[in-house]
């Protein structure tokens, strides 16, 4: 299984609000993946994100991985894990001035094996691709994806919506936060994409499924997704995860 991680500033910005973070248990046989993208302004976008990879990150260290074994037992486990942070994330806004108001974003996937469970809160985006071809398996928590569902307006109106990065659901931001938790496989011949807003509206489905599953290494792939949305103007800051497990040998063969 090949893993890629990349995060880019973007051409525009200043400082990346975008977190991203890897972590691994026995070898790698467990693994916990977080894409997190803040807001609220650069010190407290930077703050929210970078409080929320970490403490995913710090609690999957310590967790009893016969919780992570299933799916029950992951799906619990990412519950309690953004409930707390939830609330450390809110408790830090209200003693510091300058992080009023901030929030972030978040894709965290537990891997076990060929299983996966996905933590999903806002707009960064979890896509797949397999034998079934290239899905995205996460909802934005969005007004434009509500808008689209009553049919006000056309997902290609949605795409250049003035309000289509205002979200209605984020870490840090409510008293309390309920994430989408997502069971999903992960069998041989696939891939996983997590990504903040800064890929998701440059590039379309389906240049995203010809580069992930195109020439090179995840990481050159990644590399390309990332350019690819900086070519496009690179307006937001980039991130991208790619988790590949035998998508080119699948391809290959």
């Amino acid at each position: 299984m090949e893993v890629a991680v990349r995060t880019h500033v973007g051409m525009k910005r200043r400082i990346n609000e975008d977190r991203t973070g890897i972590f691994t248990r026995e070898g790698g046989r467990f693994m916990l993946a977080v894409v997190a993208d803040g807001m609220g302004g650069h010190k407290s976008g930077d703050t929210a994100s970078r409080m929320a990879v970490e403490g995913f990150g710090e609690e999957f260290v310590r967790a009893d991985l016969t919780n992570l074994k299933t799916d029950d037992g992951r799906s619990i486990w990412l519950a309690d894990v953004t409930e707390r942070l939830n609330r450390d994330l809110l408790e830090h806004a209200r003693f510091n001035e300058e992080c009023r108001g901030m929030g972030t974003t978040i894709e965290a996937a537990v891997i076990a094996g060929e299983e996966v469970t996905l933590c999903h809160i806002g707009d960064s985006r979890t896509y797949r691709l397999g034998s079934e071809g290239f899905e995205q398996v996460t909802k934005d928590h969005s007004l434009v994806s509500l808008l689209v569902d009553s049919g006000e307006i056309t997902e290609e109106e949605a795409r250049i919506h003035p309000k289509r990065n205002f979200i209605i659901k984020a870490l840090g931001t409510d008293e309390s936060v309920e994430p989408d938790i997502i069971p999903l496989r992960l069998p041989e011949g696939s891939a996983l994409l997590l990504c903040s807003d800064g890929l998701s509206n440059k590039l379309g489905e389906n240049e995203m499924a010809e580069t992930v599953a195109g020439k090179g290494t995840a990481t050159e792939r990644a590399d390309s997704l990332v350019d690819l949305a900086n070519e496009r103007g690179g307006e937001d800051n980039i991130s991208v995860i790619l988790i590949d497990n035998g998508v080119r040998e699948a391809d290959a063969g």
